[in-house]
């Protein structure tokens, strides 16, 4: 059984039952509702990994990640806003 009903527990229990059709897979959540905690006080923001060193794992997982979430979401048609940051660097 998966632990937690938040992002991680929810993305860990479809990733399984992706790899593992026809088993069952159990999720344990405390709360009536899921994603109440942690992943329900997020901001929402899909970063790009620009406050990571450049070309480090962590950089480059945040690259990937934003391209997968953006393929993801068109995919399923789930809308969202891409409004993009402008960062100023100084001195």
């Amino acid at each position: 059984g998966i632990v937690g009903g938040g992002i991680l527990g929810m993305a860990t229990a479809r990733e399984l039952s992706r790899r593992l059709p026809g088993k069952r897979l159990v999720l344990f959540e405390k709360e009536k509702e899921l994603a109440t905690h942690q992943t329900g006080h997020n901001s929402g923001v899909i970063h790009c990994g620009v406050y990571y060193k450049p070309g480090s794992l962590k950089a480059r997982l945040c690259v990937r990640g934003n391209k997968l979430s953006y393929e993801y979401l068109k995919a399923k048609g789930i809308p969202f806003e891409q409004c993009g940051k402008l960062i100023v660097a100084v001195t």
